[in-house]
């Protein structure tokens, strides 16, 4: 199943053999963008996960250490909140799931 919210791709899948479902948000990209994760439509267009793409600028200007560490997580976790959002306002019945790095995950009846 799929939802599009305000040009965000919001997929839900269920873990073959299980009862449990998957919810994540994708956006537009391109195909050698700065997402981790991507994925395309049958219409061809090629889609990022949302929270697998943190903005280098953010941290690229830091040194390795603790501050840097600090810098990427606090990247990563602003992108999983705009997932979180966006899986949300498509699924509302996801907020009873358990949130992992930008995906929900609900165990169904």
């Amino acid at each position: 199943m799929t939802n599009e919210v305000s040009n965000v791709w919001v997929r839900k899948i269920q873990i073959i053999g299980t009862k449990l479902y998957v919810y994540s948000a994708w956006e537009p990209t391109e195909l050698l963008g700065r997402h981790r994760t991507i994925t395309h439509r049958d219409d061809g267009q090629c889609f990022g996960r949302i929270g697998c793409d943190p903005d280098p600028a953010l941290y690229d200007h830091l040194p390795v250490g603790p501050e840097r560490t600090k810098a990427v997580t606090a990247a990563y976790e602003a992108r999983y909140q705009v997932a979180y959002a966006a899986i949300l306002g498509a699924y509302p019945e996801a907020a009873k799931g358990t949130k992992r790095s930008g995906e929900i995950e609900v165990w169904g009846e």
